[in-house]
Parts: structure tokens; sequence; C-alpha cells
């Protein structure tokens, strides 16, 4: 008789319930270590590339201040001062500054100086009002130039710079010094005749330094004084009026320090046209050193105590021929929050001394 078969019992083998709750909490535990070990990461990077642009755009300020302080009243005479129209028939000055502001020069100016500091002029940011700095600088590419003619309002330029192109290109919107013997004068350029050589320096320019009305200070004064009306013993040489500043108003989110050269524009006065060096900076500060003779102070704001007789020189006022070093505070901040509530900010400092003021050539006195 034939034995009956079995049949064969296939088991199928698998994951329990609570084995894959199980394997699934760890697969949750693991991605989760991950994914923040990775948000870590990405936090990381972003703030090591904010303090990168932060730190980068202070080294660009920074280094864009000191190079240009450096040569502050370097070509101006003796005197580190060049006049401008004063006295019965002028009118004030008008110097660049922030948008929103309008400064000008005191009645009673007959020359500005190298340095003109405006503490506290500039935009308040986070509370701390920020400050200004202008100072006058002759540029190099066209120095000390000789004349062939000069009139009340027009200069002949001999022959010698390239007027048309190059370095010594002159363009309308430029400033001049006129000078003969002890006596100069500040003067705006408004149009050129390249094939003539002629500039012509007219009333109306956007900074008021054109007056040929004015009772002195200006180029008919200039050419009044001996010898009467020489050209050859009359030069020019091109100025630079360099201002730096804070500018809030263009992006308020995102502070930007501006330089502006002249007014940028010889027709309309325009506190909008200055040029962005550096951006999220929130803070600009500027102190000075003097030399009086006297206690010579150190860290003068040049507020309007100081240039009053009961500040940081009394008994007597601070002037601003006597600044001789500049000390400058910049501080940027990082453009987002690093976290929920913080952002990164650094400072940095420094001090420049004046070459043309703060150092004396005695093989030349």
């Amino acid at each position: 008789m034939r034995a009956a078969t079995r049949p064969n019992l296939i088991v199928a083998a698998g994951y329990s319930l609570v084995e894959l709750l199980v394997s699934m909490a760890v697969i949750t535990i693991v991605m989760g270590t991950t994914l923040a070990g990775l948000a870590d990461v990405m936090r990381g990077n972003e703030m090591v590339m904010t303090i990168s642009s932060m730190n980068n755009a202070l080294r660009a300020g920074m280094d864009i201040m000191v190079r240009d302080m450096l040569q502050a009243a370097s070509g101006l005479p003796s005197s580190k001062t060049v006049g401008i129209p004063n006295g019965a028939g002028s009118a004030r000055v008008r110097l660049p500054g922030p948008q929103g502001t309008a400064f000008q020069t005191v009645a009673a100016d007959e020359v500005l100086p190298a340095v003109i500091p405006w503490s506290g002029g500039g935009p308040v940011i986070d509370g701390v009002a920020t400050d200004v700095v202008m100072i006058l600088t002759a540029d190099n590419a066209f120095l000390d130039v000789g004349l062939t003619a000069v009139a009340n309002s027009q200069v002949t330029i001999a022959a010698g710079p390239t007027l048309g192109a190059g370095p010594d290109r002159v363009m309308a919107g430029q400033l001049m010094m006129i000078s003969k013997g002890s006596f100069n004068t500040l003067v705006q350029v408004t149009d050129v005749n390249v094939g003539a050589r002629v500039l012509t320096f007219a009333d109306g320019d956007s900074l008021s330094l054109n007056q040929a009305g004015a009772a002195g200070g200006n180029l008919p004064a200039l050419n009044a004084e001996a010898p009467v009306n020489d050209a050859t013993a009359t030069r020019i040489t091109r100025m630079r009026m360099l201002t730096y500043y804070i500018d809030n108003v263009t992006d308020p989110s995102r502070p930007r320090l501006v330089r502006r050269i002249n007014n940028g524009d010889w027709q309309t006065f325009n506190n909008s046209l200055g040029t962005a060096v550096a951006m999220d900076t929130w803070d600009l500060q500027f102190t000075y050193d003097i030399s009086n003779g006297t206690n010579n102070p150190g860290g003068v704001e040049m507020n309007a105590a100081d240039l009053g007789a009961g500040g940081a020189c009394a008994p007597d006022a601070c002037a601003r021929t006597q600044i001789r070093k500049i000390n400058l505070i910049l501080t940027s901040r990082g453009p987002t929050r690093v976290g929920s509530t913080s952002f990164m900010a650094n400072t940095l400092r420094s001090q420049v001394s004046l070459r043309a003021m703060a150092f004396v050539d005695r093989y030349r006195e």
C-alpha cells in the first residue's frame, strides 16, 4: 500500500509590528540628528559669509578714507587754506553733505581750511548721530600749471596739459585754485574750450564759488593784486573736495559709506550724487588731534563747544586749521539677523597723521 505524502510547508518570514515601529523610530532619530547637523552647518556657513562680507566692507571703506586723508592739504599754500568769496556782495558757499542737509560756510569765513569737520552732521542711526568730514587736496595730475591770459571769469592755460583727454582732462564741475603770490581763490569750472585752452568760471555755479561781484576772495580781487592782471605771475591747480558721510536715505535697511568728490554737477547742487564705497556701515565717527601751542588736546570732537571758547582748547576756541591728526571709527553690521534676534557687527579704528600738516620739512624752513 502506497504511503500518503505530506505537502511541503512554506514559512513566510517578516517584521512584526513592534519591530517596524522600533525601526521607524530609529530612522527618525538618525534623520533628525542629521538634519539638525546640516542646519548647524548652514547657519555656520551663513555666519562666516556675513562676517566676511562685513569685514570686507569695513576694510574697503577704511582703506579709501585713510588713503584720501593722507593727502589732505597736499598742494595747498603754507596756510593750508584756500580763499573763497567774502565781504560785501558775497553769498555763503555751499558744501556737500548727506541727503537732507544744507551745509554752508559761515558768513564771516574768508577761507576754506584743508579739513572741515561736521560733528554729528550725518544721519542719526540707532540713536547715534554720525559724523561728516570734508578734506581739500590738490590733484597732482594738474598741479601749479602756468597761464597765458587771465580775466575776471576766465583763464587761458599755457601749453602743456592735454585738456581734452587723459589725466589732464578738465571738465565742468571740477574745482581750481588760482594763485598769485600769497593770494589764492577757489573756483568751479563751468565751461571748457579745449581748442582755445580757455576755462570759464561763470557766476551761478552749484557751490556758489564763482562770485565776481564779491568784495574779496574771488578772481577779480586776485587779479587786482600786484602785479595787476599779470597772467605770468598767476598759477592754477586742480583741487579735490572730498566728503565722507553715511547715507541711510537710498536704502534705510542698508546704510552705505559715501565718498563725494566736489558736488558732482556744476549747475545744480545735489546731495544725492555721492558714490557708495562700502555697504552696511552703521556708524562713522571722527575725532581730531589739535596742535594749538598750549595744551595740544587729542580726541577733540570739534563740536560747537570745541569751536567756542569753552571746549577742549579752553580758554581759546579750537580752530580747524590746527587739526594735525584724524581719528576714525567705522562700524559695519551684517544685513541679516543671525538667529532670531541679533546682528553681526564689527568696528575698525585708525588714526591718520595729515602729512602736509603734521610733518615739517626742516630743509625748506
